[in-house]
């Protein structure tokens, strides 16, 4: 009996927190599911080489994305299982077993995400190289960056089996890889679109300020849950309804913000399909930079500036 009065209230706080995190994950993954139906939709509706790999790319993330909402659901099941069993027969034998039980499906749920949160970090660091594919320091941009997403993957490993419990060490790093990247890209679109209003008129920075604007909203979105989680995480003594609900989120969130450049690529391309030779105006001087910078749907600008902006990128470039 005294070791249901001891035990009891911890264990039914992480039950109710891990019900949050369970209605968290099946929220966001519902969300997800959502983007990734609109992003296969224009996907296959375009046909191209860069679609068929996001194509894939979307598939993998939502299988991750379903993956661990499953597994938030079957970790709220076992912690009930530990509490129902603590209450009912407090059976030493028993609880170890349902222990062992939630500690191998923890354990897979943060493999998961580190794993996951790579990927994801992959494609932003794709995206970065896009948009910087014509400057000469493109290769000193790619290498920092793919050390931080090294190193938050090493960090999420050591976390996930690390015998120290609580480590914000991954989380700190994730935010700090994800600054970098959005801060890396946001600032090269909002530079070149100063350069190009130069020559092109305020027009032409608008439509690189819109796309400063998609990019800083999916990335951010993901920064802010990272932010609550930790703040939750470092604040809170036991439990709560934030923490729960952030960490259900956060493994939905890392995959909702490529889902939702997806979906942004996929629209962009297919309007693209109908429209007569535009002239578009990209961030760098190559053939390669401006089919790649299609692919995150860079708006059109019109023939008026294609001769002003060709003298605009051998000076800037």
């Amino acid at each position: 009996m005294a070791n249901v009065e001891t035990r009891f209230p911890e264990l039914y706080a992480f039950f109710k927190g891990q019900l949050y995190s369970a209605a968290a994950a099946l929220f966001f993954n519902a969300i997800c599911l959502l983007l990734f139906s609109f992003a296969v939709f224009f996907l296959l509706k375009t046909k191209t080489r860069a679609s068929q790999l996001f194509l894939i790319l979307a598939v993998i993330l939502v299988l991750f994305a379903v993956t661990q909402a499953i597994l938030d659901v079957a970790i709220a099941a076992a912690m009930s299982d530990l509490v129902e069993n603590l209450v009912a027969s407090d059976s030493a034998t028993q609880m170890l077993s349902l222990e062992q039980r939630w500690a191998r499906l923890y354990i897979a749920r943060e493999s998961l995400l580190a794993f996951n949160n790579a990927i994801t970090d992959g494609l932003l660091l794709y995206r970065c190289a896009v948009v910087w594919a014509s400057s000469r320091y493109v290769k000193f941009v790619v290498v920092i960056p793919s050390l931080l997403i090294l190193a938050t993957f090493g960090l999420g490993l050591w976390g996930t089996f690390s015998s120290t419990s609580d480590t914000v060490a991954p989380y700190i790093m994730a935010l700090v890889t994800n600054s970098v990247l959005l801060a890396l890209s946001a600032g090269r679109i909002w530079s070149k679109g100063r350069q190009a209003a130069v020559v092109l008129g305020p027009a032409a920075r608008q439509r690189y300020t819109r796309t400063v604007e998609i990019i800083c909203e999916s990335s951010l979105l993901y920064l802010l849950n990272v932010v609550v989680y930790m703040i939750a995480d470092a604040t809170q003594k036991s439990e709560t309804p934030i923490l729960g609900l952030s960490w259900g989120a956060l493994a939905q969130v890392v995959n909702i913000v490529p889902m939702m450049i997806m979906v942004r690529v996929g629209i962009a391309t297919s309007l693209g399909e109908g429209e007569s030779a535009p002239t578009r105006v990209f961030y760098g001087g190559n053939d390669s930079a401006r089919a790649h910078s299609e692919r995150f749907g860079m708006d059109d600008i019109t023939t008026r500036g294609s001769a002003k902006y060709s003298k605009l990128q051998e000076s800037v470039d």
